[in-house]
């Protein structure tokens, strides 16, 4: 064969090749968009249904109380007088917190805590089954894992309150124990990965303000920037951490002052980093937002400062 011929020859088939290799990785790439927008349709329908079984359960415990009352106005127990006065009793009427922790014990309480505690922890969450590779069932299991451990967690809290010791022993055990149960459920390179997605959860929720803000604006972010802010916003706290809450769970004017002072130099270290990775139209509206955010921080600061400077009078 000549050399004319068998350079076109080549050349064709290197294009040929090229042609299918890319074809088969622009399908795969296809799958992986739809199996994502799938399961992101699957778990918004999911928190809908359980809004929809939260806003049952709330309703239930009202609707109860309001047929006890009506009945016991209409049918006194045998052998008692109607009076025209409400019975006077001589013990205290029980507080606001103790008629709440009532209903809170209560089957129907108790499970629309549990709701609650997985719509948030699907929406604070929600980038997790992909980020992770879960698919819906494993997905739903460990946000049933998460909700249960977020539950159970709360109730000890609850009474131990006041006792710091105390409660930071439950916090660790408990912490724990979730983290045992995760890597049963995963496996333990899944578990490490799932450490990992939220450690990243502060930095997701910054990212997901910010890209909100741009969307409202018609200069939204790509997925490429959502990514990198990410990354950066996690390096800037690592590198300097927020000041630690008091342990007692107290207000602390020192604390709000310090942690107000910390976010504001976060802000502005985040924002050196975030600028480099925006087009000039999202810069232009990331200040705007951050100059709103300046002033109320600065108004918050006043306040924590008098309310220091009464405290030590």
């Amino acid at each position: 064969m000549k050399l004319t011929t068998l350079v076109p020859a080549i050349i064709a088939a290197a294009c040929a090749a090229a042609s299918i290799y890319l074809g088969s990785e622009l399908a795969d790439t296809r799958v992986q968009v739809t199996q994502l927008e799938q399961a992101r349709a699957a778990d918004a329908a999911r928190i809908r249904q359980l809004e929809q079984e939260r806003r049952q359960v709330a309703m239930a415990p009202s609707f109860e109380t309001r047929n006890f009352t009506a009945s016991s106005a209409v049918a006194p127990p045998p052998g008692v007088k109607p009076s025209a006065e409400p019975a006077k009793s001589g013990g205290a009427a029980p507080s606001p917190r103790t008629r709440r922790d009532a209903i809170d014990e209560t089957p129907a309480g108790q499970n629309m805590r549990r709701l609650q505690s997985e719509v948030r922890l699907r929406r604070t969450y929600a980038d997790m089954p992909a980020a992770l590779g879960l698919n819906a069932d494993q997905a739903d299991k460990l946000y049933n894992l998460l909700a249960d451990s977020q539950v159970t967690l709360r109730d000890e809290m609850r009474a131990h309150d006041g006792e710091a010791d105390g409660r930071r022993s439950i916090q660790d055990a408990a912490r724990a124990q979730r983290d045992a149960a995760i890597e049963n459920l995963l496996g333990p390179q899944k578990a490490a990965e799932f450490q990992s997605f939220e450690k990243s959860i502060p930095a997701r929720m910054q990212v997901s303000r910010i890209g909100e803000s741009m969307a409202a604006a018609n200069v939204p972010l790509s997925e490429a920037q959502r990514t990198s802010l990410i990354a950066a916003v996690m390096t800037e706290r690592d590198a300097a951490p927020p000041p630690e809450r008091p342990q007692d769970g107290g207000q602390d004017a020192d604390y709000q002052a310090r942690f107000l002072d910390w976010q504001a130099d976060f802000s502005s270290r985040v924002q050196a980093r975030a600028e480099s990775l925006l087009t000039a139209e999202q810069v232009a509206q990331y200040r705007e937002a951050v100059t709103v955010q300046n002033a109320r921080r600065a108004e918050a600061r006043a306040r924590a400062e008098r309310g220091r400077q009464s405290a030590t009078r």
